[in-house]
């Protein structure tokens, strides 16, 4: 009886034990720790998942939907001119250089020198001057430089050098001043003068008319006012000076010119006068442009 007992609680305790195994196998290796595990920190919010329950299948979910893409905007190159041709920048000019006086040499003449400096000498290559009574002629050769060609004694008016602007017709007087030699004329025919040469007619005047024929050659059947000019024996050879020639005032005359000496006296009635060897000499020299210095003394010619 004894032996039964004993089998069948053996038996029995390999059942508890078989059972205990069982247990223990479900349960895993936690169920054989006495440590209670620590608590698992619930998932970040990105990381959470739905929970279903044992054998619940999960309910299909659409992927979610993707943001569209902007389709990438395309990017037209701005139009652009095409550049201008290239240009060579402007040159630089230097500003107008002042025009300066004309250099005198030291060596000079004082007449010379003072010929030379003259406004008239930036006018003209020949320059005819009168001091007083004394005439020389000057001409500026390639080089620039002013030589005497010439020198004579002169006449003048009986009544002495005025100033032109202050002359009065019939006074007797020469005008002072610069004035251009405009014309050459005389009885006969040219002598080799390389000025403009006008003949003397029987109907040739200048003019004293208060009209557009005023201080001019006239050449007329009929009387003119003013000079019948084959009347005068000292006009064989003659030069006209350009006095009152623009700006024309009547009352300060007309007619004046260069022209041969009278037989008997070097004065004249406003004209300047040479011997006429001298004359002759001097329009040979001359060519048109050639202007006429007329001062009292020599510190004047400075002023013309």
């Amino acid at each position: 009886m004894h032996g039964g007992l004993r089998r069948r609680a053996a038996k029995h305790a390999r059942l508890l034990l078989g059972a205990s195994l069982a247990v223990l196998l479900c349960l895993g290796p936690a169920a054989c720790s006495s440590r209670r595990p620590a608590a698992e920190a619930p998932p970040a919010p990105s990381e959470a998942r739905a929970v279903y329950a044992p054998g619940e299948p999960a309910p299909e979910t659409e992927p979610p939907a993707q943001a569209a893409e902007a389709p990438a905007e395309t990017i037209l190159p701005e139009e652009t001119e095409p550049p201008p041709p290239e240009t060579a920048p402007p040159e630089e000019t230097a500003p107008p250089e002042e025009t300066a006086p004309p250099e005198v040499p030291d060596d000079l003449d004082p007449l010379q020198a003072a010929v030379a400096a003259t406004a008239t000498a930036e006018k003209t290559g020949q320059i005819v001057l009168v001091v007083d009574h004394e005439l020389s002629f000057w001409e500026k050769g390639e080089d620039g430089a002013w030589r005497l060609v010439l020198e004579s004694a002169c006449g003048y008016g009986a009544n002495g050098l005025v100033l032109g602007e202050e002359r009065i017709m019939g006074s007797k007087t020469t005008p002072i001043g610069a004035f251009p030699l405009t014309l050459a004329f005389g009885t006969g025919e040219n002598p080799g003068t390389e000025m403009t040469w006008r003949r003397i007619t029987e109907d040739s005047y200048w003019s004293q008319a208060e009209d557009e024929t005023f201080n001019t050659w006239v050449e007329s059947e009929t009387p003119v006012p003013g000079e019948h000019l084959i009347d005068y024996y000292q006009y064989k050879y003659a030069v006209n000076i350009g006095f009152n020639l623009e700006d024309i005032v009547y009352s300060r005359g007309c007619a004046i010119f260069l022209h041969c000496k009278g037989v008997s006296s070097w004065n004249t009635a406003g004209c300047v006068s040479l011997a006429e060897e001298d004359m002759l000499a001097l329009l040979l020299a001359l060519r048109d442009g050639a202007y006429m210095i007329i001062v009292p003394d020599a510190e004047r010619i400075g002023d013309y």
